[in-house]
């Protein structure tokens, strides 16, 4: 997720996973903050086939501002086609401040998982999962680290915390009793607090 003496790029790539699974078409809007500032949303949609297949997509749009000039400029989309609940195929394209990245990917073997935020069932448990920037598999540890209670929409809820490491990430995610993704929090390389929170409606 990469900004002069902000680098955030590899952590909003991990971010662009895919909100509650669910059985029927859903949308959830994050809006984007860094160090508290708001910088772009991320919105994800979730479709679900006749055949039981899932279309996941994400659209991401960050602007980094310093003394109101664009320092920064994120764009992110990514497909993903699940089956039977494992990734069957992913397609991503980013624009990094003009540095362009493509993944293209189709699973023929096994049942992997991307950084599937959307779905704590298919994401909790993993010790692997598929990098959107590199089309690698990255070794995971995700831990619970317990309940809380979080202020979502101006209302009180209960959410349990997890926390996930990568070799180079650490991001925390809560979700509510009924496995709804709430927010996410992580800190870049540069030591500034990225922070997913939804959106006060979804679009």
């Amino acid at each position: 997720m990469s900004i002069p003496a902000i680098t955030i790029l590899s952590v909003l790539l991990l971010i662009s996973g895919v909100a509650a699974a669910g059985d029927s078409d859903s949308r959830i809007e994050f809006e984007v903050l860094l160090d508290s500032r708001p910088v772009g949303t991320h919105r994800f949609d979730i479709q679900r086939a006749a055949d039981g297949t899932q279309q996941v997509s994400s659209v991401a749009a960050f602007d980094v501002k310093f003394l109101g000039l664009v320092v920064y400029r994120y764009r992110h989309q990514a497909r993903e086609r699940w089956a039977r609940g494992c990734l069957a195929q992913m397609d991503s394209s980013t624009d990094d401040n003009g540095r362009r990245l493509q993944v293209a990917r189709v699973m023929h073997d096994g049942c992997v998982s991307s950084y599937a935020y959307w779905d704590p069932q298919r994401l909790l448990g993993q010790r692997e999962l598929l990098n959107p920037q590199t089309g690698a598999l990255d070794p995971v540890q995700i831990e619970p680290q317990g309940e809380e209670v979080l202020v979502i929409r101006g209302a009180s809820v209960r959410a349990n915390r997890y926390r996930l490491r990568s070799e180079r990430f650490v991001i925390d995610l809560w979700y509510s009793k009924a496995g709804e993704w709430l927010q996410l929090d992580s800190t870049t390389d540069s030591k500034r607090q990225l922070r997913y929170r939804l959106a006060t409606q979804a679009r």
